[in-house]
């Protein structure tokens, strides 16, 4: 599947659960195969590396480090495919698994000026309860 497929795949998907683009930026994914697959041929396989010769979460801070330096959105590229590669190969010590992923769980947003927020919309309407359902195919 070619890399127009994908996008084209996600925002129909998106249309028909009638949620707008303003919410998931199919380029984006786009990008993170594209790395993906850039990786592929430097590195090799993911599984010969990830858990037990690199840790994905320390890659992820680092990028997002970086990101934060510079500015450059390459680097948040890296933080969700690191995030990937450690949902695909979680370090042992993790004892990862997909979860409930309720919104009473939730650690909340962090506001744009430092503050956490627990549970709450961005029009301040508290949550409580809601599960985020990730669709399964």
């Amino acid at each position: 599947m070619s890399l127009s497929a994908i996008r084209k795949a996600i925002i129909e998907d998106m249309e028909e659960s009638g949620v707008p683009l303003t919410e998931f930026d199919p380029d984006f994914a786009a990008k993170m195969v594209r790395a993906m697959m850039v990786s592929y041929f430097k590195y090799g396989r993911v599984a010969d590396a990830y858990p037990l010769k690199f840790d994905a979460i320390s890659d992820i801070r680092a990028r997002a480090k970086k990101y934060r330096e510079t500015g450059n959105k390459h680097y948040l590229v890296d933080v969700a495919n690191f995030a990937m590669i450690e949902a695909m190969h979680p370090a042992p010590e993790r004892n990862a698994a997909w979860l409930g992923n309720d919104a009473a769980d939730s650690p909340g947003r962090t506001t744009a000026s430092g503050h956490r927020l627990v549970q709450e919309t961005n029009d301040g309407t508290r949550i409580m309860g809601e599960t985020i359902l990730h669709k399964e195919d």
